[in-house]
């Protein structure tokens, strides 16, 4: 009995050390746009509701490039964001693109940091579903300068060097 819970014990510490080990790169996208508001609302004396597109382009650390675009929402009360949510599509250089869904709450609407996920992509970048990235943002009259950062495996890392050697 001895002998199998230490067994056991060996064979967890394996398990935890290894999956400690699990190697994580930070994948690093800049991207520029224009917003154009489509409807603003009055929807109280103090909220506001928002739609509009933001199209731009974009680089990342692994020597892609790219368009997106994307199409969001947003409440907003005195100026401030009660909630954003959207969606979007880059494409990159090789025309392979990728889905996202975004979003943040809770800040002031010049400027934020929120999430955004993949949530589906071109056949050879199906590895990136799932992916999520941190961002942040900031807004000079209808111009958007975003940054984001995400914790990405080496197979998804992998997928995404393939990009820039597949250039059309």
């Amino acid at each position: 009995m001895r002998f199998k819970l230490r067994q056991l014990t060996v064979m967890l510490l394996i398990i935890f050390v290894s999956c400690g080990n699990v190697r994580s790169f930070d994948y690093i996208i800049e991207s520029h746009g224009k917003r154009e508001i489509i409807k603003s609302y009055p929807i109280s004396k103090d909220k506001k509701y928002l739609n509009f597109i933001l199209e731009g382009t974009f680089t990342d650390n692994l020597g892609n490039y790219g368009i997106w675009d994307n199409a969001s929402i947003v409440t907003l009360q005195n100026k401030n964001v009660v909630n954003l949510q959207g969606y979007g599509k880059s494409t990159y250089q090789n025309n392979e693109f990728i889905y996202v869904k975004g979003f943040r709450n809770r800040q002031e609407q010049q400027a934020g940091v929120g999430k955004v996920e993949v949530v589906n992509t071109s056949k050879s970048l199906l590895a990136l579903i799932g992916m999520s990235c941190t961002y942040a943002v900031n807004f000079y009259e209808d111009n958007a300068y975003f940054i984001q950062k995400c914790k990405i495996t080496e197979k998804q890392k992998e997928v995404l060097s393939n990009i820039s050697k597949k250039k059309e």
